[in-house]
């Protein structure tokens, strides 16, 4: 079984929050192309872009909206990220993320973030 690719880009929101996007794609070659190429486009629009990193998942998620990214809702995370793991845990919103942060596990070798996203990760199977 082929794994599948998400691609996570975290920018820093105007606020001090950290949003993260969600890109998926089903492989490693498509991932990494487009993640240059994201990267320049958010750069050049002065996205303060923390980090794109492209990581084997079978996360499947809602697609980004430009249209309605800044009156969308906006869902809050924990989210786990490694070389080679992907969690994401929702919570209520970014102060319960801080202050539980330290109870919820994370794979070995992953950072632990608190982030909103517009996106929601689709049911399994999806």
């Amino acid at each position: 079984m082929n794994t599948a690719f998400v691609m996570v880009i975290l920018t820093l929101l105007a606020d001090g929050q950290l949003s993260a996007a969600f890109v998926n794609t089903p492989t490693q070659a498509q991932c990494e192309q487009r993640a240059v190429a994201v990267g320049a486009i958010l750069k050049k629009g002065g996205a303060n872009v923390q980090q794109i990193r492209c990581i084997p998942s079978e996360l499947q998620f809602t697609r980004f909206s430009h249209a309605n990214a800044g009156t969308a809702p906006r869902h809050a995370y924990v989210l786990a990220l490694g070389a080679h793991a992907l969690g994401l845990t929702p919570v209520d919103d970014v102060a319960a993320c801080r202050a539980g942060s330290a109870q919820r596990p994370v794979p070995e070798g992953a950072t632990r973030y608190c982030v909103t996203s517009t996106q929601t990760p689709l049911p399994a199977g999806s």
